[in-house]
């Protein structure tokens, strides 16, 4: 008598179709719950940026009164920004007489997306009181904020002698 053979097929190697979607699916569902965090802190941190900048730019302008007896004086705001002349970083950026010897260069906003037309750092100065301020590109705003900028409450940081804050 013949015996009937039986084989067996082995188990198939791989993923099934449903599986993968169900993988897919929840790296989807993790990537949209990281991404918005990941923009605040990406925020955050050119905040930071933005912040020591102006803290360079202030002790430097702070020695070079001490040279000169007086700020590098501007005719009204003057900035990396188009529509504020849109200066450079050199000696004679956005900040005249800075660079090299105070700055071995006047700072550019840490998002590469700016300087824009308004958006950007902007400078002005008498001679005998100055402010400095990133206008129109921070993230957050806070009040108890050291760099608040009264003047200009959710749009810009400031740092300023104590003549050019309400500028």
């Amino acid at each position: 008598m013949k015996t009937k053979r039986t084989t067996t097929r082995p188990p198939r190697a791989g993923f099934t179709m449903m599986e993968l979607v169900l993988v897919l699916l929840s790296l989807l569902i993790i990537a949209a719950i990281a991404m918005p965090r990941f923009g605040k802190v990406q925020g955050r941190t050119q905040d930071s940026e933005r912040t020591a900048d102006l803290e360079s730019v202030q002790a430097a302008l702070e020695a070079y009164k001490q040279d000169h007896g007086s700020y590098p004086a501007v005719e009204g705001w003057r900035g990396d920004a188009q529509n504020y002349g849109g200066s450079g970083y050199g000696a004679d950026g956005y900040v005249p007489g800075l660079v090299p010897d105070y700055l071995q260069e006047l700072p550019r906003d840490p998002d590469p997306s700016y300087p824009g037309e308004t958006e950007g750092y902007l400078y002005k100065s008498n001679g005998k009181d100055y402010k400095l301020i990133a206008h129109k590109t921070p993230s957050d705003f806070p009040t108890n904020h050291r760099f608040y900028d009264p003047k200009r409450r959710t749009w810009a940081y400031q740092v300023s002698s104590r003549g050019g804050r309400g500028w």
